[in-house]
């Protein structure tokens, strides 16, 4: 299956899971083909993108995190325990939920460790507030986690402390005086979780050096290397991807390469490593144009350059059309992602 921006949608693609809404109300089901009608009362709602198959599709089994009754309902309940948590009214049921839901998600995560690759999930609906994309940077930053070696306990406390980083951002307490950008937030958000709640301290650490970077770089402390706390230093790295993934996918694999590296002396160097053996920088079935004009569809991830996947040709005017090609073997590089075949 491949994710295709509802922008991009065609008539006549075949959905390989179910679109939800916000509302877990179901729009249309796996399998239905889409018609014109469809797609433009897609492209006005706030579906931002969905899964297909078609005939270049051969991984039609959904992950864990592409599926969004796994998601959108944790979304929904996450979201309310930090909202009701940053305005700090009837909080304790809230939070009890979001936990058991932190739970959930790290206990299939485990199940599933040594099968899943850390890979990036777009958000499936436009939401402007606490949306799908800091949980899915909680899900993988806690994959990475385990696939480091941290036992589930631990790895708990990472993805609680991936939901709630940016805890001083969306209180009203601080409404008018802080933002993203402002290098006090961490600082911010930790008083506030320490006043108010009763949160374990490696999730207040990570809250306090979620900004701090390997190389010394970072803020509010310029903490350096192991004096920032694991749990930070991990979120750090799938926060990279997730930025490099939304800013220069479409770009290409050469420039996706070059914006690691340029952020490689920020991170940490161990950590790094890992991700990089277990992450998909380019998902399965997702289409390409190579840098020298062919069409391919990615078959998988070498653990030694996900930047330069393997592919298999589906128009070329060198390769017959079902050559199996490792990029990383060949001066061969991904130039820009596409959706269709033409």
């Amino acid at each position: 299956m491949r994710m295709v921006p509802v922008s991009e949608l065609r008539v006549n693609s075949e959905l390989a899971i179910d679109i939800v809404d916000e509302e877990h109300k179901v729009l249309l089901t796996k399998g239905h083909i889409l018609n014109q009608i469809n797609v433009d009362r897609l492209q006005s709602t706030n579906i931002a993108s969905v899964y297909i198959t078609d005939k270049f599709c051969y991984n039609n089994t959904p992950t864990y995190t592409s599926q969004p009754t796994n998601v959108l309902r944790k979304v929904v309940t996450i979201r309310n325990a930090i909202h009701n948590a940053a305005q700090g009214i009837e909080a304790n049921e809230a939070i009890a939920k979001a936990l058991k839901a932190v739970n959930e998600i790290v206990s299939e995560l485990d199940r599933q460790k040594y099968s899943l690759r850390i890979g990036y999930e777009p958000k499936k609906i436009a939401l402007k507030d606490f949306d799908e994309r800091t949980i899915y940077i909680a899900m993988m930053s806690s994959l990475l986690s385990l696939k480091i070696g941290f036992v589930k306990q631990q790895t708990y406390l990472v993805c609680l402390g991936a939901l709630i980083k940016d805890i001083a951002v969306v209180s009203p307490t601080f409404k008018g005086q802080i933002d993203e950008k402002n290098k006090f937030h961490p600082i911010k958000g930790y008083s506030y979780m320490k006043e108010h709640y009763n949160f374990p301290e490696p999730v207040l650490q990570i809250i306090l050096q979620h900004h701090e970077l390997y190389d010394g770089k970072g803020y509010p402390y310029g903490l350096k290397g192991e004096e920032i706390c694991p749990g930070a230093r991990i979120i750090a790295i799938i926060e990279l991807y997730y930025k490099i993934k939304t800013t220069h996918m479409e770009e290409g694999g050469s420039n996706l390469e070059q914006e690691f590296n340029k952020w490689a002396s920020h991170l940490d160097p161990k950590y790094l490593d890992v991700f990089l053996k277990h992450a998909n920088l380019f998902e399965p079935d997702m289409l390409v144009q190579l840098n020298n004009g062919d069409i391919a569809v990615v078959t998988s991830s070498p653990t030694n350059n996900p930047f330069k996947p393997r592919v298999k040709i589906l128009r070329s005017e060198t390769y017959q059309e079902g050559t199996i090609l490792n990029l990383g073997d060949t001066r061969l590089a991904v130039y820009r992602v596409v959706y269709y075949v033409d």
